[in-house]
């Protein structure tokens, strides 16, 4: 059992669309932040005096709600989570504290103790997605460890995917239960099925997928 004074973070995927981020600050890192939050379609509001180039340009185009001041402590108020991300250590410490009585998602970007959630370094395939978290012990690690698996993990993941979830709906219809259709997706992912998605035969693949969905129901006497 772990003791009480061992921190530990939940691992957790948010739904973010139309949900209302705030990213305090207007620097690069906020400027990475709130990239990634638009990438998963957060309603991002953006609250600094001054902003980079290409953060001006997102309240510009309408990607983001930019307003041009200093934090208050009603910038909060409806927000799902909130990045602080300012070179004043006064100002990260009150937005944690406004958000924190609030029960908002909190993270003061390089302060782990000004943090209810960390975030992790991603590698993104399509609809797949690996995160990675060291616990806020080490961005290095967490960053390179992104750069091994970036290596490892090609399109051909994202492309095996696709293939999988478009035969979800009818692999539900053909295996009523939850254990015939995982040992059926075990088989496609641990055999011919990915090896003909890998060289490049998405046709094949799909073909394949089919011919076993029939003999697995028909073993099973759905057929």
């Amino acid at each position: 059992m772990r003791r009480p004074a061992e921190q530990a973070y939940y691992p957790l995927f948010a739904d973010l669309q139309g949900r209302r981020c705030l990213v305090v600050g207007g620097g690069l890192v906020a400027q990475r932040k709130v990239t990634t939050l638009l990438d998963y379609g957060a309603s991002v509001v953006v609250v600094s005096p001054t902003v980079t180039r290409r953060l001006a340009a997102y309240g510009r185009e309408g990607k983001v709600r930019y307003i041009a001041r200093r934090f208050r402590p009603t910038d909060v108020r409806g927000a799902w989570l909130v990045y602080a991300a300012t070179d004043e250590e006064a100002i990260n410490r009150q937005v944690f504290r406004t958000a924190t009585r609030a029960r908002v998602l909190t993270n003061v970007v390089d302060q782990k103790p000004l943090c209810s959630f960390i975030a992790p370094s991603i590698v993104k395939r399509g609809d797949l997605v690996i995160a990675i978290s060291t616990g806020g012990a080490s961005p290095a690690l967490a960053k390179k460890l992104r750069r091994d698996l970036s290596r490892l993990i090609g399109q051909d993941y994202a492309r095996m995917l696709r293939l999988l979830k478009g035969l979800r709906p009818i692999a539900k219809q053909r295996l009523p239960s939850y254990g015939e259709r995982k040992r059926y997706f075990d088989s496609l992912v641990a055999g011919r099925v990915f090896r003909l998605v890998r060289q490049g035969r998405p046709g094949a693949a799909h073909r394949t997928a089919l011919v076993l969905l029939d003999r697995a129901a028909n073993r099973n006497g759905h057929g």
